[in-house]
């Protein structure tokens, strides 16, 4: 047993996320935790890596066990990758900074002594491989090129995210608590943390949206709904599967419930009917004997009535289960066969640098272009020409079509949500409230500022100012991001009926098939290549 939680209890404000909540995580085990956006999944991670305190229950670890935790959203734009990846490697990195400090002062006595005792400690932490571990954790992770006194604030979010995942791994943790790991990373990035994965051997609590990388890595599924937690064998298709078959035997141990509670209740009420028509008997008649006899009758059944009625109370009682509601968003669009988008010739970048050269590109109505590629090759920049917010250094941008983009990046945190689906889609009030209800964003939660809403919440609300927009060419910057499994299936069903075109970078596989991409974009080194 490397941790065990028991008796959790968190509220946020009058909202009670769980109460009574228990798990214990064993090596080597992967365990993905999922759940509606609003659970608790964030705030369950927190608790168990010490970031936050329950109201109730405690956190225990194993002797010599040590907690890697990745949170979905990163610190400050500030920090900086060594300083990112110092606090990772703790005292050994906090060593070798005094070690070359003390460099310069070893004609001195007593640098020399202090020197020699903290290079015996720096050895015997294993401070002699830091070098290695750190240049092998960012090759690994692709983030090499990237300069260690670089703020996190100056990447992309790709390589934000590679040095974050960097820093939880170099602290050589024996339990893994990652919330969101995929969001950002490229396919190379996914393959590598998918075989880390298979080969650590410790214990991993895995957040993710990522339906493949979830079948690739876990053995198990935590579910967390209502403030409880059911566990499914194998990986997100057979939890799938299993919840689909437990729901059935639910609905149907339910009705057999609801059967017997009628029946019982007829017969309460016919046995309330004769206890009553005996002791009205009772009364009129004439002997003792017959009066005795009529009121044990009578006896009998109000008896037989509260048996009745224990049954109907008792512990095996099984609530009517919750069905989801069946969302259904419908995204209007045209163009459909004629040309809605195009690159001619095209070199562009930023500050005049350039990222992308001589590119070609023609998007014409119902496309469905997956674009893919490394981390910062410019497949936002790719978009970024699409709907104009960036004008070519070379070569033509046609844009005939009216174009809406779901960005990758913050959206302002000070409008409310129904404004900010106002403005982008040009809809009343009610319309943008209609479209938010969808996404599970209703009433006072409409009018909240975005930054007050959580990642997945702001993610619902792009959505939904893209669906009110009516484009005719819909750019998708990693549109899954953030998104629970139902949010997922509603988004996917909108953009399969799609009547105008889709570019998306993604690198969500299950995604890229449900909205049938039939055309696949790779940026790399400058270039965009049809595949």
């Amino acid at each position: 047993m490397l941790l065990k939680a028991s008796d959790l209890r968190v509220a946020h404000g009058d909202t009670t996320l769980f109460e009574s909540l228990s798990l214990a995580l064993s090596g080597p085990r992967r365990l993905a935790l999922v759940g509606p956006n609003g659970t608790g999944k964030t705030s369950l991670l927190r608790v168990l890596a010490g970031v936050d305190a329950p109201e109730r229950g405690s956190v225990t670890l194993g002797p010599g066990d040590r907690i890697g935790y990745l949170p979905q959203e990163p610190p400050g734009p500030e920090l900086t990758i060594d300083r990112l990846l110092g606090a990772a490697l703790g005292e050994v990195w906090r060593l070798h900074g005094e070690l070359e400090r003390l460099e310069g002062r070893l004609h001195e006595p007593e640098a020399l002594a202090a020197y020699g005792e903290k290079q015996d400690r720096f050895g015997a932490l294993g401070g002699w491989a830091l070098h290695a571990q750190l240049d092998g954790a960012r090759d690994a992770l692709g983030i090499a090129h990237v300069p260690l006194d670089a703020p996190l604030g100056t990447l992309s979010g790709g390589e934000a995210a590679r040095a974050l995942l960097a820093g939880v791994l170099l602290a050589r943790p024996t339990i893994l608590l990652l919330d969101e790991p995929t969001n950002h990373l490229d396919l190379d990035g996914l393959a590598w943390l998918e075989d880390f994965l298979e080969q650590f051997p410790g214990a991993v609590l895995v957040v993710s949206h990522d339906r493949r990388f979830l079948d690739e890595t876990v053995s198990g599924v935590l579910e967390l709904e209502g403030g409880e937690l059911h566990a499914y064998e194998g990986g997100y298709t057979a939890y799938r599967e299993e919840k689909s078959r437990r729901r059935d035997r639910l609905a149907l141990a339910y009705e057999a419930q609801e059967k017997r509670r009628r029946r019982v209740e007829a017969d309460i009420t016919a046995t309330r009917g004769f206890a009553i028509r005996s002791e009205t008997t009772a009364s009129g008649l004439g002997s003792d004997q017959q009066r005795r006899y009529a009121k044990k009758v009578a006896k009998k059944a109000q008896s037989r009535e509260r048996r009745l009625r224990r049954e109907l109370d008792s512990d095996q009682h099984i609530d009517k289960p919750r069905h989801a509601t069946a969302l259904k968003v419908e995204l209007e669009g045209g163009g459909a066969g004629r040309l809605v988008g195009a690159l001619r010739g095209v070199t562009a970048g930023w500050d005049g640098q350039p990222l992308l050269d001589n590119v070609d590109l023609t998007v014409h109505g119902r496309d469905r272009i997956a674009v893919t590629g490394p981390n910062g090759a410019g497949k936002s920049t790719l978009l970024a020409l699409l709907v104009g917010d960036l004008e070519p250094l070379a070569g033509t941008v046609e844009r005939p079509g009216r174009t809406a983009v779901l960005p990758q990046g913050t959206l302002p945190p000070e409008p409310p949500a129904v404004a900010f689906v106002r403005a982008r889609g040009e809809v009343g009030e009610g319309e943008a409230r209609r479209l938010l209800g969808h996404f599970g964003l209703e009433g006072a939660d409409a009018l909240r500022p975005l930054g007050s809403l959580s990642p997945g919440e702001r993610a619902r609300v792009a959505i939904a100012a893209m669906v009110a927009s009516r484009a005719e060419l819909l750019l998708l910057d990693e549109p899954t991001n953030h998104l629970d499994f139902a949010s997922l299936d509603v988004l996917e069903a909108a953009l399969r009926d799609y009547p105008g075109a889709i570019v998306a970078v993604s690198h969500d596989r299950a995604f890229l098939e449900a909205i049938g991409s039939r055309r696949r974009l790779v940026v790399r080194d400058g270039t965009v290549a049809e595949v």
